[in-house]
């Protein structure tokens, strides 16, 4: 088993000349990556000392993307932060995650941490090759209790991973991967971490670019896409996805979301007899365990109960549990190994034989991880049927609407808020003072992401209960439509 340093430092002495990154202004090879990311591994080992976290703040550019590569070559694990976060939420990020040094693609800010501006000149210092038990890297998700988790994947876990999917989708020079998904979304491991490996080119997607795939895919000649299936809902709306207009997208793989069949035969049109395929995975398993490949012909396809495409069977090398509840649960070696707040592995394991572990501070490896979602045996595949809790995923970005509560709170006219789901939209009902939507949003969006904030807001006398007291969310979300 190799780390992926080693594969990719493999991978640019082979494929020197050919190109690593396009991007709409400038194509870097994978010398010249290579080579600038020895520069930011050079300035960034000697600063790892206590974490061994390096939070990475930048948007699509080349120093970003050296600057994760120079990361991983110093040993240390790269901490996505997202350019569009609110400062609030960066820096709550930063003083839970206590990085050794924050990387900056732009001038510098107080982020609570020592910051660093990317660097493009000095001496390219060798670096040991990280161990299979350090961490890779590590991205904080949307937490239940108002605060994001954060989840290390280790070089073990992601080696695991890669060393499954490169082979599986045939990946090599030659190949065009769509970078799309922000370094803070776990598909960006796959982008990134699987075309370098393997010599293929990572084509990047500005965000204007991608409000029109369609247009992007053929003219950039995409072969490989894994994203999210609203991407679907985008190029229908916009009346660009016409049949057969993807010839050259050999695979596309969807994850984040369920997948319904309406959309998957729009895409099927689109790009005719290639390869679609519906994955699953949540962050704590290294982003995907689990796919199951459409047949080319619709009339093989398996139906199932609620209109979705199935996520078909866990990896091989993987173990899979469906307990009574219909929760799956998960072991193996992509398993992340615990969050970084050991309070937040509380109710998310079993023990190898089955037994719930509440307190945990270190998972043992035999011990199952609690996905929280739901599943079903249908036709000999596994079919998401929603989630255990009240988490959601909204254009592939996982959201706990407790999270969402809870920065709605901290306003003072908000006495008590409850958030629903509506048509694939999040809608915040509150109890409280007669607040403007516009000054809710602004007191939302400097708290969470953009993603997480409701689209619409309403103000009642009280919030709807059910007859033992409890809050009626199923009403609430009737009543909200």
């Amino acid at each position: 088993m190799h780390d992926i340093v080693a594969q990719i430092g493999e991978t640019a002495g082979r494929c020197r000349s050919l190109t690593a990154i396009s991007l709409p202004d400038r194509d870097l090879t994978y010398g010249e990556l290579w080579d600038l990311s020895a520069v930011v591994s050079g300035h960034v080992a000697p600063l790892l000392k206590g974490t061994r976290r390096v939070a990475l703040r930048g948007d699509r550019s080349v120093l970003t993307y050296a600057a994760y590569l120079g990361v991983l070559r110093a040993g240390g694990a790269v901490l996505p932060l997202s350019p569009r976060w609110p400062d609030a939420r960066i820096r709550d990020v930063v003083r839970a995650a206590q990085p050794d040094v924050v990387l900056l693609d732009g001038p510098p800010v107080d982020l609570g941490a020592p910051v660093l501006t990317i660097p493009t000149e000095g001496t390219r210092t060798p670096a040991p090759s990280p161990r299979l038990d350090d961490d890779a890297y590590v991205i904080y998700t949307s937490g239940s209790t108002g605060t994001p988790k954060g989840v290390p994947i280790t070089h073990r876990a992601l080696a695991h991973y890669l060393g499954h999917v490169c082979p599986l989708y045939e990946l090599g020079p030659g190949d065009r991967v769509a970078q799309a998904a922000e370094l803070t979304f776990d598909a960006s491991v796959f982008e990134l971490l699987a075309t370098w490996a393997t010599g293929a080119t990572l084509v990047v997607a500005g965000q204007r670019t991608w409000l029109s795939p369609v247009r992007f895919l053929r003219e950039q000649r995409i072969s490989h896409l894994d994203t999210v299936p609203s991407i679907i809902t985008l190029a229908r709306r916009t009346r660009t996805l016409t049949d057969g207009c993807l010839p050259d997208l050999r695979w596309s793989m969807f994850s984040g979301e369920q997948l319904s069949y309406a959309a998957a035969t729009a895409w099927r049109r689109a790009v005719g007899t290639n390869v679609i395929e519906n994955n699953y995975g949540p962050t704590e398993l290294a982003g995907v365990c689990a796919n199951h490949r459409l047949p080319a012909d619709p009339a093989d396809w398996i139906p199932t109960s609620n209109g979705t495409v199935p996520i078909g069977r866990v990896y091989p090398h993987l173990d899979s549990l469906v307990l009574d509840t219909g929760e799956l649960c998960v072991r193996g070696g992509q398993r992340f190994s615990g969050y970084v707040d050991p309070a937040d592995n509380a109710g998310r394991f079993l023990r190898g034989d089955g037994r719930p572990c509440e307190q945990v501070d270190l998972p043992e490896a035999a011990d199952w991880y609690r996905t929280g979602d739901r599943v079903r045996w249908e036709g000999g595949e596994l079919v998401h049927l929603g989630r255990v809790d009240r988490q959601v995923k909204l254009r592939g970005y996982r959201v706990e609407p407790d999270e969402v509560e809870a920065a709605a709170r901290a306003h003072d006219g908000v006495k008590e808020v409850a958030v629903v789901v509506v048509d694939a939209q999040l809608v915040a009902v509150y109890v409280g003072e007669e607040v403007g939507s516009a000054e809710l949003r602004r007191h939302v969006g400097a708290r969470v992401p953009d993603y997480m904030v409701p689209v619409a807001w309403r103000r009642v006398d009280a919030l709807p209960l059910t007859a033992n007291g409890k809050l009626d969310r199923a009403r609430l979300a009737e009543e909200a439509r």
